[in-house]
């Protein structure tokens, strides 16, 4: 039977620096991985080889989604994670997968775009490289030019304008998070502005949902609303800890 998924590959700037440390954060972050997706059907998460992370999950859009969250919840900023991201229909039962062993193309297509950020100049915190059918050349171009600039623009934020946009992408609401920052609504909304949140998180959405629908195309799934509901279900964990986050 055949199945969507995507993958990525995760590695980390700079990990040998401080190895241990990110090895022991690697192993949190896994975890909370685990937890966000625990409500698909099938998820394969593991950290491995020091400073890697390896994800397959159901549907297109997942292994995107779940990587803007890690990369916004991200503690060490300056030793940001990059993701080698692809997707594409598997005829294995994801149960069934051993991460150390599975050589299906669509993991060496997932390398191969890890390989690519990491020898870029820019180093993007993200690349597609899908199966070449799944998606025609001109609109993977798009995306991936979709996430370098949405990685600039994360970049190039101040630390209060990261904040903001991370709780805009957990609560959505600009008075709850005035008060959870003991800021005024009026500098919340001028710091949303200048740290271009309200674009960032547009990105997310039209990357998801250009994802989606390439599944429904591809394979006949309509699985808009599965993307909608983990998006859901991850916003609702971090709402959890948000005094944690806030303090991070």
């Amino acid at each position: 039977m055949k199945k969507p998924i995507s993958i990525f590959i995760m590695d980390v700037t700079n990990s040998t620096k401080n190895w241990n440390e990110i090895t022991g954060y690697l192993e949190e972050v896994e975890s909370i991985t685990k937890k966000w997706t625990r409500g698909l059907p099938n998820t394969k998460v593991k950290h491995r080889l020091g400073d890697e992370i390896v994800g397959i999950f159901d549907h297109y859009s997942t292994a995107y989604t779940v990587a803007f969250y890690i990369s916004q919840l991200w503690e060490h900023r300056e030793q940001p994670p990059y993701f080698g991201i692809t997707f594409g229909i598997v005829e294995d039962d994801i149960k069934n997968i051993d991460l150390d062993k599975w050589n299906h193309p669509l993991m060496g297509l997932a390398r191969n775009a890890n390989e690519k950020i990491k020898l870029s100049s820019q180093r993007p915190s993200m690349l597609l490289l899908p199966e070449d059918e799944i998606m025609p050349s001109e609109s993977l171009d798009m995306a991936n030019l979709l996430l370098a600039y949405q990685h600039k623009l994360m970049s190039e934020q101040t630390a209060l304008q990261h904040l903001i946009t991370k709780l805009f992408a957990i609560l959505d609401e600009q008075k709850a998070i005035a008060g959870l920052v003991n800021k005024s609504p009026s500098t919340i909304s001028s710091h949303y502005k200048k740290g271009n949140c309200e674009i960032i998180l547009k990105t997310l959405k039209t990357i998801q949902e250009t994802l989606d629908q390439i599944e429904a195309k591809t394979i006949g799934n309509y699985p808009n609303h599965i993307t909608k509901e983990l998006t859901k279900t991850i916003r609702n964990q971090l709402h959890q800890n948000i005094n944690t986050i806030i303090s991070s």
